[in-house]
């Protein structure tokens, strides 16, 4: 007999059923069971090898199979072939899938009128449906699910025991008599089922703001007309940040933005992420002064049978929170006051914000990575068992067991209160326990004293007797795209806002080498240190970053004075000035994103950000790519370079900078010239590009080295686009994130890369 394990994808997608199938199809005696760490054991009698070759040929499609492990056994033999019932352990880590799209199938029958599920928002069968949002434990059985306080009806029951059926052990099927059940509730009235539904679908018709839970969270829905939305942007304080839109179909998606045949199949991907399209026109108030709008298709089964009860084509769909804090998943959502509220009686796990992606050119750069790609594994070299804590913005968590990275959905901003304390901390404590995490090596951190995910990285490696490790911000995001790519020596390019550097000040535009075999981790290049005047007033006002720029390098503020009626009450530059000169409340930062900011100031489409990258975003839409006029200028200083992670210490190198002070102030004096906003909007970003091109170019092909790009400003299509040129052109890799956030969503995973470093040292 041969037992077999397979890793992977594997629970949750019909595969068992599947592999009953292929079995008895070729006479094979055994059995076939779900494992409780997400595995499927399978044993069996003869023809192995066709036995091995027809499993990865003919998979669900939704299934994914990393490793299948054999082993010849001496064991009893069976005269038939069975499903078992799932248990044991197999000690491997696997996973069920993410929550997927509505197939094909349940959308035929959720429209057919014969069809006992007519029109019955929680259809689904063993290739789609909700899973991780649904799962409490492994085995992924429904006993394991919140759909346990459903029992199934006889119709479902049959369904569910008849191998022969699409829906055969689907732990998430359901029906109008035995499943859950949606109800609409506006001023105190309450209609239940299919007519709640319907009146909510002419509630927005009306104009109406409605609050709708789905199956990671709750959103909130409007018309996309402007009235509607700036009402919406009044209610939670949004007043510019871009709202994400559902579309009823991909053909009307077509007629508002520009889609290419990469996004148009990652937006009918099961996945169904929201996806940043180019703009053909204005499109209202829904992403003002962008040129770009997100834009996903329906997903569920509610989502279709709204749509089939509006007229509407458009609309708003974003995820019901307020500002910074976790997205509601339960009656909180009454805390906003709205015309109507479509709730269920589902209960939600885990909370799971949709998904949002971006092309940068034909690659596919996640931004957002939760619904949809939660929980994927990605294959980590390490024997080590460590948990990563992540960034304080955009944050997601990551958990590293059997050479496997999980990285948890997105979590948020920890630095307030409710999502450090009720989305972080449990979903640290769901996903230790749902991997069986029962030894922990390493907790990974940032290096950042003051966050509360450092503080509670201290605790915790106390608490699990682990190694605390901190690792620099833009070193992790350099080593999430190397742990993508597997890479053990790299030139990084780390581009973005801020990040606490080893030399205490603000760090955001780096060019770095890592060399695991050589343990090098060093800073070659950055960006000029620029004054952050007031702190974290300079983010949110970048006419302050503006104003040390042009004053740090002029000694003279008289050029921008016409920038005087930007400036907010009781502020004024002759202020700054003195504040400037006597060194008071400033901080030193080597930020790409700063840089972008104050030059949006300059071009007077930004003096205030309201949300996370509101001006270089703003910058990027006014952009043409054209031809930068200005060749890098950088000069050559002896610094603090070369770290030393096991020694904690850093010593003096040659380090390369990117000036930027005389070309800010050159583009100010061409912008009072004349030149349009479009050309000094590419000027700068061209220039950066080509200046990091130019610092990291050098050292790859003196150390022969590929070349990574990572960091918020990785987003940027002309930045990204000419980097990529510029490496390319000279024959070396290049490589960026696509499987994690560039972004500091990403971090976790880069974070936990960095324990292949130590694996022979310290696991």
């Amino acid at each position: 007999m041969y037992r077999l394990i397979v890793k992977g994808i594997v629970q949750g997608v019909g595969f068992r059923p599947f592999v009953y199938r292929l079995a008895k199809s070729m006479k094979l005696r055994g059995y076939v069971k779900n494992t409780g760490d997400g595995t499927v054991e399978i044993l069996i009698d003869k023809r192995i090898d066709e036995f091995v070759s027809r499993l990865k040929d003919e998979k669900p499609p939704i299934s994914k199979i990393d490793e299948i492990k054999i082993e010849e056994i001496n064991e009893l033999r069976f005269d038939d072939f069975y499903i078992k019932e799932s248990g044991g352990k197999s000690k491997e880590l696997s996973l069920p899938p993410p929550d997927v799209a509505i197939c094909n199938n349940c959308l035929k029958e959720l429209f057919d009128k014969s069809n006992r599920r007519y029109l019955y928002p929680f259809i689904s069968c063993t290739d789609c449906g909700a899973r991780f949002t649904v799962a409490i434990s492994l085995p992924y059985d429904r006993k394991n699910t919140t759909f346990n306080q459903f029992p199934l009806c006889e119709d479902c029951s049959k369904e569910y025991w008849n191998v022969e059926d699409r829906r055969y052990y689907a732990q998430s099927i359901a029906c109008p008599k035995c499943g859950p059940k949606y109800e609409f509730l506006s001023n105190g009235e309450i209609v239940r089922g299919l007519n709640g539904i319907k009146k909510a679908a002419k509630f927005i018709d009306n104009g109406k703001i409605l609050a709708i839970k789905g199956i990671g969270g709750y959103h909130i829905a409007c018309k996309v007309e402007d009235e509607v939305v700036t009402r919406l942007r009044k209610l939670l304080n949004r007043p510019q940040q871009p709202f994400a839109v559902m579309a009823r179909n991909i053909d009307v998606v077509k007629k508002v933005a520009i889609v290419s045949s990469f996004e148009e199949k990652e937006l009918q991907s099961y996945i169904r992420p929201i996806v940043v399209l180019k703009k053909k026109e204005e499109f209202g108030a829904v992403a003002p002064k962008l040129n770009t709008i997100g834009v996903m298709l329906p997903y569920t089964a509610l989502h279709h049978i709204l749509f089939h009860f509006m007229k509407a084509d458009f609309i708003v769909m974003t995820s019901a929170n307020l500002p910074g804090e976790p997205m509601y998943i339960d009656d909180g959502i009454y805390n906003i006051k709205l015309d109507g509220y479509l709730n269920h009686n589902l209960k939600i796990q885990n909370r799971c914000d949709d998904s949002v992606v971006k092309f940068v050119g034909n690659r596919r750069m996640i931004i957002r990575r939760s619904r949809g790609f939660v929980p994927e594994t990605i294959d980590i070299d390490s024997e080590c068992n460590a948990i990563a804590l992540g960034a304080e913005l955009y944050n997601s968590i990551g958990i590293l067991r059997d050479k496997k990275a999980v990285i948890s959905q997105y979590i948020g901003n920890t630095s307030n209160f409710k999502t450090f304390n009720e989305f972080f901390k449990k979903a640290i404590d769901f996903f230790i326990k749902f991997v069986n995490l029962s030894k922990i090596d390493f907790v990974v951190c940032d290096l950042h004293p003051l966050y509360n995910t450092t503080n509670f990285a201290e605790k915790l490696s106390k608490n699990a007797d682990a190694e605390l490790l901190k690792v620099q911000h833009h070193f992790a995001h350099a080593l999430s795209v190397m742990a993508e790519n597997k890479l053990k020596k790299t030139i990084a390019i780390t581009v973005d806002g801020v990040g606490y550097g080893l030399d205490d000040k603000i760090w955001g535009g780096e060019v770095l080498l890592i060399d695991f075999e050589k343990e090098r981790f060093e800073r070659i290049g950055r960006l000029e240190y620029i004054k952050l005047l007031g702190g974290d007033l300079a983010v949110k006002f970048p006419l302050r970053t503006l104003f040390s720029i042009v004053y740090g390098y002029t000694g003279d503020y008289s050029c921008l004075s016409k920038y005087e009626r930007y400036l907010n009450k009781g502020e004024s530059f002759e202020l700054f000035a003195k504040q400037y000169d006597k060194g008071i409340s400033m901080i030193d930062a080597s930020s790409a994103g700063r840089v972008l900011d104050a030059v949006a100031a300059l071009i007077e489409i930004c003096f205030e950000r309201t949300y996370e990258g509101e001006p270089a975003m703003k910058l990027e839409a006014v952009a043409e790519n054209v031809k930068c006029m200005q060749r890098p200028l950088i000069k050559e200083r002896i610094e603090l370079t070369k770290y030393s992670f096991l020694e904690g210490k850093m010593k003096k190198g040659e380090l390369k900078v990117l000036e930027i002070s005389p070309i800010v102030c050159n583009l100010l004096e061409r912008y009072n010239d004349g030149d349009g906003k479009n050309i000094i909007a590419s000027e700068i970003l061209n220039y950066l590009a080509d200046g990091f091109s130019f610092i990291a170019l050098k050292a790859a092909k003196k150390y022969n080295m590929p070349i990574v790009l990572s960091g918020g400003v990785a987003y940027n299509s002309i930045f990204t686009t000419k980097v990529e040129s510029n490496v390319k052109s000279s024959g070396i890799e290049f490589y960026t994130n696509e499987l994690v956030g560039a972004g500091d969503n990403g971090i976790s995973l880069g974070q936990l890369y960095f324990t292949k470093f130590l694996k022979n040292k310290k696991c």
